[in-house]
């Protein structure tokens, strides 16, 4: 079982107030943005990274597993989990 997030959550500036803005591109990668990385570092924040569903569940698939199942899930908190589901579950087995 593997989990992950689709990166939406990464597209909008602050996504607990409307409008909401778009101001990253996906993948979110904050080291291709050096004043974005710099914010994260001045504020002691952590580094994400988002990856696509490509990387994510083609890679499962390229390494051999068999996709038995695959659930979607919203997050608990932000104006999101109103519109979109935001993270993903798979189920895969290696034969």
């Amino acid at each position: 079982m593997a989990g992950m997030d689709n990166g939406i959550n990464y597209l909008f500036d602050d996504e607990e107030k409307l409008p909401l803005v778009v101001v990253n591109k996906l993948p979110y990668n904050p080291l291709k943005n050096n004043d974005l990385y710099k914010k994260l570092e001045d504020n002691n924040e952590g580094i994400q990274f988002s990856h696509t569903l490509e990387e994510q569940i083609g890679g499962q698939l390229k390494a051999g597993f068999i996709l038995k199942d695959l659930f979607e899930d919203s997050d608990s908190v932000g104006m999101l989990k109103e519109y979109i589901p935001t993270f993903i579950a798979t189920l895969a087995i290696k034969p």
